[in-house]
């Protein structure tokens, strides 16, 4: 995934909180291919080393266990609030401080307007992203969401702690950590 941080960032400096101070956290195995991109005044830019995965699922999944980690160890002291997003994307316009709130998630585009019939939450009890089919009125992507650092550390953790207990039980969300995501 490294390929994708220059366009990642420099469509981000462009479109993403313009005006305001960023500091950027790039989460990768591979910290020594991340590419150099100038960045503006007041915006700087953090390679935090993570652990490599085989499957992408695990790197997924994973995820929420490492930032609720990186928000004791730095974010809690570096930055009020946190946007967690898939480095994968890049940003085609604004967006900027509007988004800011104490806890946001982002409707998933492809089932934007879709009944929740066609939401493809958990639907195995067994697991503890389970989402009855009667419940749920959006369904959120896991590749962009966020807020302040303890409401996300919150959400964070409980996710993670909730794949941990799926994972002693033998079981894997459908949608991984999205789908913990849309049961919190």
């Amino acid at each position: 995934y490294v390929a994708f941080v220059k366009l990642f960032l420099e469509t981000a400096e462009k479109h993403f909180m313009v005006g305001h101070r960023v500091h950027y956290y790039v989460f990768t195995d591979q910290a020594a291919a991340v590419p150099h991109v100038a960045l503006g005044a007041g915006r700087q830019l953090s390679v935090l080393e993570v652990r490599a995965y085989e499957r992408w699922q695990d790197v997924s999944m994973r995820r929420m266990e490492m930032i609720s980690d990186f928000c004791e160890r730095r974010f809690l002291r570096e930055v009020d609030y946190l946007v967690c997003a898939d480095v994968d994307m890049k940003f085609r316009d604004h967006v900027g401080v509007e988004i800011l709130s104490p806890l946001f998630g982002t409707l998933h585009p492809g089932f934007y307007g879709s009944s929740r019939e066609a939401f493809t939450y958990e639907r195995r009890p067994q697991s503890q992203a389970y989402i009855p089919k009667d419940e749920g009125d959006f369904y959120y992507l896991g590749g962009f969401f966020g807020g302040s650092v303890q409401e996300v550390q919150r959400l964070t953790r409980a996710c993670h702690q909730a794949m941990m207990i799926d994972q002693a039980n033998g079981i894997e969300a459908v949608w991984h950590d999205e789908s913990h995501l849309n049961k919190y």
